[in-house]
């Protein structure tokens, strides 16, 4: 009977999924990577939220398993792709945008990639947009790396060549991944939020984050916190050598408007030095 109850759950949620696609009820919501030693706000991740007529607006996690298993998941990747890609062409016209650049972030599941056109897709992507290049960037998950020797580093290859910035989102397997991530063509790996979670005070787990951080450089990698909550967290992962980090200590989601007002005037950090230093913001936005 439970499971029974659980596929209709399941099949009721692939409807309405379905339904909100055809119904324009998805929105693309935008999260600042801030530059821990700067404070500065490099740029954005793009996260596509649900706006569901009764639960209110829901978060990937919350709709993406259903999505994935009624192969519903590409359509709404590709529609994050494409409305972060427009919003990453309107960056033009912000303040200083010629002489420092902002990265657009924006997750790709492994199923995506793998579609016989997705290359020429993100090309077109990008060539619409007029985007310079390494401005439109992928976050790829430890799945696609996953796929086999053979096959991802001629993928990874073929994205970079039209001019597209890599990145390996949610890095748990520490170790055995980034021994090798210096044979990819990326740029950055992103902490997952277990590794970020009470930095500062587990001595254990900072000493994990640590290694991380100097096997990252090591490689040429800039290692990003993700999910990032509290002062006292962004001050440890600082003093650990994270380079950037995104989370509600930062700001929450923005709307479109609201991020590139962000990106033109905001400032999301303050550096920290022995203590949290006088009027340092614990949040913008």
């Amino acid at each position: 009977m439970a499971t029974a109850t659980t596929t209709h759950s399941d099949l009721d949620m692939a409807a309405a999924l379905a339904h909100g696609i055809a119904e324009h009820q998805f929105v693309v919501h935008y999260l600042p990577e801030i530059d821990l030693n700067t404070g500065a706000v490099t740029g954005m991740a793009a996260v596509l939220r649900w706006e569901h007529p009764r639960r209110g607006l829901l978060w990937p996690s919350e709709y993406l398993p259903t999505a994935e298993r009624s192969g519903l998941a590409n359509s709404l990747g590709w529609m994050l792709l494409e409305a972060a890609a427009a919003e990453l062409g309107r960056w033009r016209h912000l303040p200083h945008a010629s002489t420092a650049p902002r990265k657009m972030w924006v997750p790709v599941s492994a199923g995506l990639l793998l579609e016989v056109d997705a290359i020429e897709r993100v090309a077109a992507l990008v060539a619409a947009q007029e985007l310079a290049p390494d401005t439109l960037g992928l976050e790829i998950g430890e799945d696609t790396l996953s796929m086999g020797s053979v096959h991802t580093p001629a993928l990874l290859a073929g994205l970079r060549r039209v001019g597209v910035a890599l990145s390996i989102a949610d890095v748990r397997s520490w170790y055995g991944g980034l021994a090798t991530m210096g044979d990819l063509p990326v740029e950055a790996v992103k902490l997952d939020r277990a590794f970020v979670r009470g930095a500062g005070a587990d001595l254990a787990q900072d000493g994990i984050v640590s290694a991380v951080v100097a096997l990252a450089h090591a490689h040429g990698l800039r290692v990003v916190a993700d999910s990032v909550e509290s002062w006292s967290e962004g001050a440890r992962l600082c003093e650990l050598g994270a380079d950037r980090a995104s989370g509600y200590l930062f700001s929450g989601p923005q709307g479109g408007e609201d991020a590139r007002l962000m990106l033109a005037n905001g400032s999301g950090w303050c550096a920290p030095q022995q203590r949290q230093p006088v009027g340092c913001p614990k949040a913008v936005g």
